[in-house]
């Protein structure tokens, strides 16, 4: 895609509109994996061992968890990660796997929340969150301070890695985390 935009084929907007829409598909599948992986725990569907993920209530089926997760909501929420801990001392032991993660994981998560809401909701306050919490400090050009330029901006040079990357990456260790 960069390379398609360096040659002209791709307009700014289209590039930038590629970034978002991945990093909101990569966000969306990682709050389904919390989701599934709670589940799967509650319903004794997952090699962890029990010192290290214990259900806390037992149910028969799927769709009766599901009423009791949900609480006569729609959905559960799973991010801000918060949400995610809170659930998992209520119906986990100790909370875990989901308490297993270090301020820098969860602080990482924050951060693309904050990303993920002023991508996706446009609104004054998320964009105030991502430009106090996220940019605020950084040293950026101001095309890099809006969240698709701060996505394609350059995270480090050698190896040349753009945020995005880095983003995607620390999902993928998160995820390994829990595992």
């Amino acid at each position: 895609m960069e390379a398609s935009h360096a040659k002209g084929d791709l307009l700014q907007t289209d590039i930038e509109t590629v970034y978002e829409a991945l990093f909101l598909r990569a966000i969306t599948g990682f709050e389904l994996y919390l989701e599934q992986l709670f589940i799967d725990i509650l319903l004794g569907k997952t090699a962890h061992h029990p010192s290290r993920a214990r259900a806390l209530l037992a149910t028969s089926t799927k769709s009766d968890l599901i009423k009791i997760l949900n609480r006569g909501n729609d959905y559960l929420a799973w991010l801000p990660y918060g949400n995610t801990e809170s659930r998992a001392h209520l119906y986990l032991k100790n909370g875990k796997p989901f308490t297993d993660l270090t301020n820098g994981d969860k602080s990482m998560l924050a951060d693309m929340t904050r990303i993920r809401n002023a991508i996706a909701h446009k609104s004054e306050h998320a964009n105030k969150q991502f430009q106090l919490k996220v940019v605020a400090n950084l040293p950026l050009l101001k095309s890099e301070k809006r969240p698709a330029g701060f996505l394609r901006s350059q995270f480090r040079s050698s190896p040349r890695q753009l945020r995005f990357e880095v983003y995607i990456g620390e999902l993928g260790q998160i995820a390994a985390k829990l595992d």
